[in-house]
């Protein structure tokens, strides 16, 4: 146990008295605040066009532009009636104007609009353009069919649909699609940057230590466990610390800013869901490193570890991929079996946590199997360190390390 322990203390010194890890310490709530807080503030006014902005238009109804200049003064648009279609494609390269309309003839028939903007992705301008041009449009069919368009304009107003959030202590706060998907995605980019990092770096270690000889050296006063436990424990202590750092300081920001930028009432930022990002850290953490360990023990190089490391990368990527549909719909039965299986679970359970919590059992059971599931890696991880920490001179493959399990 003495020597476990001297293990552990010097991979915890040797992580944490590292310059980039002091650098990302000092930085880290920072990064907390940034990835929770600056999301809910670059969509709070996502909808807001700027005051005069022009809109160009190419049609041969006079009429019709008439009646959409009156209705996008009302956005704080202006409406460019002047010019054929190349003239307003260079005003709009030129940054004249914000983009323009190409009505046909039969618009009243066709039931199709082209709107051409620089970079096509404005989705609030979009939106704008094309509720004005189906409110103008429907009225003017009306009024063709001898209908009162000024009555039918004002029974077919669409009402303004407010989206609130009930927390799990029953307050309910304003929140918006985007702002919890930018938010859900920093957050676990976090995560499964922190969980790679120190995978790898266990990994890397292990490789580093197996091609210099010194694990030989190692292996004459201590077991091949000791080195691969002092390594998953030491390295985790510091990233430990590092993480209750990093939330203590952010939940201090988030305190005193809170009162300016309205940040409690936009986001979730309970202390308890902080605490379920130590949580499935630590989880996370435990899972991959000791995978990482046993690669690092069957690897030649860092250019090896990377290839057999491929699998472990896939399934932390996964749910970054899928991150739009798992928060459109955090209890679809494919979610749920991914918040179950171990290894998307850390990633995938906490998103859906911070969507929309689960029942605890739910909570329990994901979190039950993979404790189970880290159990048994490490138990491979311990027959694979202590096979191939000494194998040098032939690249293995992944499935040659797998077979080591049974030695």
């Amino acid at each position: 146990m003495n020597k476990l322990f001297e293990i552990i203390k010097h991979e915890f010194k040797l992580t944490a008295m590292n310059r980039l890890y002091l650098v990302m310490t000092i930085l880290g709530p920072l990064l907390i605040f940034a990835v929770s807080v600056l999301p809910t503030l670059i969509t709070r006014n996502t909808t807001l066009i700027k005051e005069g902005s022009v809109i160009g238009i190419v049609t041969e109804e006079s009429s019709l532009t008439y009646v959409l200049s009156a209705v996008f003064t009302e956005s704080g648009i202006e409406i460019d009636p002047e010019g054929t279609v190349e003239e307003q494609m260079n005003k709009v390269l030129d940054g004249k104007n914000i983009g323009f309309l190409i009505v046909p003839e039969d618009y009243l028939e066709s039931n199709r609009i082209e709107f051409y903007t620089k970079s096509g992705t404005d989705i609030a301008l979009y939106e704008i353009v094309k509720g004005i041009l189906s409110k103008v449009i429907v009225s003017q069919r009306l009024a063709e069919r001898g209908l009162d368009s000024q009555e039918i304009a004002h029974l077919s107003r669409n009402p303004e649909l407010v989206s609130k959030r009930i927390s799990t202590t029953g307050e309910t706060r304003q929140q918006d699609f985007l702002s919890v998907l930018l938010t859900a995605l920093a957050f676990v980019m976090l995560l499964y940057m922190t969980t790679l990092l120190y995978g790898q770096m266990i990994g890397r270690s292990v490789v580093l230590e197996k091609s210099s000889k010194t694990v030989e050296i190692m292996l004459s006063s201590v077991r091949p466990l000791d080195i691969l436990f002092g390594k998953i424990i030491g390295r985790g202590a510091a990233g430990l610390l590092q993480y209750g750092i990093w939330v203590s300081v952010a939940l201090l920001l988030i305190k005193f800013l809170d009162p300016v930028l309205s940040i409690q009432s936009s986001i979730n930022l309970e202390p308890e869901f902080l605490g379920f990002l130590i949580i499935f850290f630590i989880l996370a953490f435990l899972l991959y490193s000791s995978a990482y360990g046993a690669l690092g023990a069957g690897a030649e190089d860092d250019q090896h570890l990377g290839q057999l490391g491929w699998p472990l990368i896939i399934f932390l990527v996964l749910p970054i991929v899928m991150i739009s549909p798992i928060v459109m719909n955090p209890d679809a039965p494919f979610v749920i079996a991914l918040s179950y299986f171990p290894m998307t679970s850390p990633l995938v359970m906490f998103i859906r946590i911070l969507i929309n919590k689960p029942p605890a059992w739910e909570i329990l059971i994901s979190m039950a199997i993979l404790i189970a599931t880290i159990i048994g890696m490490i138990y491979a991880a311990a027959k694979i360190f202590r096979v191939g920490i000494l194998m040098t001179g032939k690249r293995v493959s992944f499935r040659e390390i797998l077979r080591w399990i049974k030695y």
